[in-house]
């Protein structure tokens, strides 16, 4: 059969060319043609409207966009064309009865208190004079308490210097003279004090400001410091903590649950072709221990650097092949389902509507592991929860897997979404079979963050020392945040016993861990979450999981 021509543009149809070409169909009586041209007519439009709708989903955003259920449906363009199965089941009263807007008066719980730390400044309002008379008799009134108003404020930072005076002695009778001996500093013979520089590297790692931007803050007090100098003295500070990181690196490759993800950072290097290179730094968590661990390149030698010889181990990852090797050698690799669930969810965007059934199934996984976090569950706990509830959502997984499998073209963006889940399923299981194995990677993203906040601002690191710096200091951070420790006031510190010489057998002492035995006034206030009852989360969860 001679190969159809196009009736028309599938970008831009013209309608009166369409309108004479069916005409002439019509009277030479081709109607097979004319059958066959319109649907090759109606699917070029089609897939041309879907790629069109993927791109419109895809558009850079300033924040990822929320892969919530009830979001993606509402972002869906087309929703009356999905499926019955992928629609989600509606109440039969949902638009018959409208219900009367409930009522907010008394409700409210009224302003929260101002935490209890906090230094209390009192201020004095008086009442003024001309008011002190008393508007009946004229005479001086007293005071007879006071009505007490708490706000929260600060008090602006000041860039002060400090002038230290080393004092000399000497003997009337032999002339001998002996001066103070000299503080130790962090940077030698420097022109900053140490608060200001602890004050620089937490403002660079914990606030993203880069060193330029310090220094044009530093001016505007009416204040030159060189962004060479500043940026010298935080490498210098972190180079006095790199012990404090080793110690926390070997906590973490000790006994445990490992897991890991990793990321670029540019790289400066005036011998790249670009003069700009990409690194990279790999995140491990072990229960409260994070280290960042930094590479120049991200292959499987960069993990085996960090794991040492002990590769049987648990290490829970996304579904990068470099960590193949640690199945070979006996070893673990749990799967994470939130990998597995965006596929899904970036299908459903692009038009593939019954992707959404997926998603619905695997949101039966979460609210079990919601339920557990809530419930404050451990281990064996959550492994009989899983074991009891999440079971029977693995089983409904897989059945709906294989049936859309054997429909699905898997070169597709839908086949390739459900081929991922299948080549990944084994990993996908694994938490069935420890409670200590978490459902998702979605701890170690969230550690990432702390650079690639970072790595926006401050632009990039100077060569493979200053990588290692940057993995350095934010494994010092992070670790503080995971123990509760204010990692600010922890710099501070540390930073002041470790320049007056702290002894190195010691150095356990230090530790996020530990430090809080001397410094009980580094510990973060607890914050008090306010969670449902038992009762109805049992069941939200138990709605949740149910078919």
């Amino acid at each position: 059969m001679a190969t159809l021509q196009p009736i028309t543009s599938a970008h831009v149809p013209d309608l009166e060319q369409v309108r004479a070409w069916l005409q002439k169909m019509i009277a030479s009586m081709r109607f097979v043609e004319l059958i066959m041209a319109i649907i090759g007519l109606i699917t070029r439009m089609r897939d041309i409207n879907t790629e069109l709708n993927k791109r419109l989903a895809h558009l850079s955003r300033k924040r990822p966009r929320s892969e919530t259920l009830k979001r993606v449906e509402r972002q869906l363009s087309l929703p009356f064309m999905q499926s019955a199965e992928a629609k989600p089941p509606q109440s039969s009263t949902d638009n018959t009865v409208d219900k009367p807007k409930a009522s907010r008066k008394g409700q409210h719980p009224g302003r929260r208190a101002l935490p209890a730390h906090l230094e209390r400044i009192t201020v004095d309002n008086p009442v003024p004079p001309a008011m002190r008379k008393c508007p009946q008799c004229g005479g001086e009134m007293t005071t007879v308490g006071h009505s007490m108003c708490e706000i929260l404020d600060v008090i602006p930072a000041r860039v002060v210097v400090m002038q230290r005076r080393d004092e000399r002695v000497a003997c009337p009778r032999d002339n001998a003279i002996v001066s103070a001996p000299t503080p130790n500093q962090l940077v030698e013979r420097g022109v900053l004090g140490t608060t200001l520089i602890v004050e620089a590297t937490a403002d660079k790692y914990l606030e993203h400001q880069p060193i330029e931007r310090q220094c044009n803050r530093y001016r505007r007090a009416g204040v030159d410091v060189a962004p060479q100098t500043l940026g010298h003295s935080v490498a210098v500070h972190i180079d006095w903590l790199q012990p404090i990181a080793k110690a926390i690196t070997e906590r973490t490759r000790g006994p445990g649950l490992l897991g890991t993800d990793a990321t670029g950072i540019p790289i400066l290097d005036r011998d790249a072709p670009d003069g700009i290179r990409i690194g990279t730094v790999w995140c491990w968590t072990n229960a409260r221990w994070v280290t960042f661990f930094y590479s120049a390149a991200g292959d499987s030698d960069s993990v085996r650097r960090f794991l040492g010889e002990d590769l049987c181990r648990t290490v829970q990852c996304d579904g990068t092949n470099i960590m193949t090797f640690i199945e070979r050698a006996g070893g673990k690799r749990p799967g994470c389902w939130s990998h597995a669930r965006r596929g899904l969810v970036e299908v459903a965007r692009s038009g593939e509507t019954v992707a959404l059934e997926g998603v619905r199934l695997i949101r039966r996984l979460f609210a079990v592991e919601r339920w557990s976090t809530l419930c404050g569950d451990t281990a064996q706990q959550r492994l009989t929860r899983r074991i009891e509830y999440s079971t029977p959502a693995i089983n409904a997984i897989r059945a709906w897997l294989d049936k859309q499998r054997e429909t699905i073209a898997p070169k597709t963006a839908y086949g390739q979404a459900l081929g991922y889940i299948h080549r990944q399923w084994r990993r996908l299981i694994l938490f069935l079979e420890d409670g200590n194995i978490e459902l998702t990677n979605n701890r170690r993203e969230r550690e990432l963050r702390k650079l690639v906040l970072g790595k926006k601002n401050w632009l990039f690191a100077w060569e493979d020392l200053g990588g290692e710096r940057t993995a350095n200091i934010l494994t010092i951070v992070a670790t503080c945040v995971a123990h509760a420790i204010n990692p600010r006031a922890y710099l501070h510190v540390v930073t002041r016993l470790l320049i007056e010489g702290w002894p190195h057998k010691r150095l356990s002492e230090l530790l996020p861990d530990r430090i809080a035995a001397m410094h009980p006034e580094l510990r973060l206030p607890s914050a008090v979450k306010k969670n449902p009852s038992l009762p109805e989360l049992s069941r939200a969860a138990l709605a949740a999981t149910s078919p």
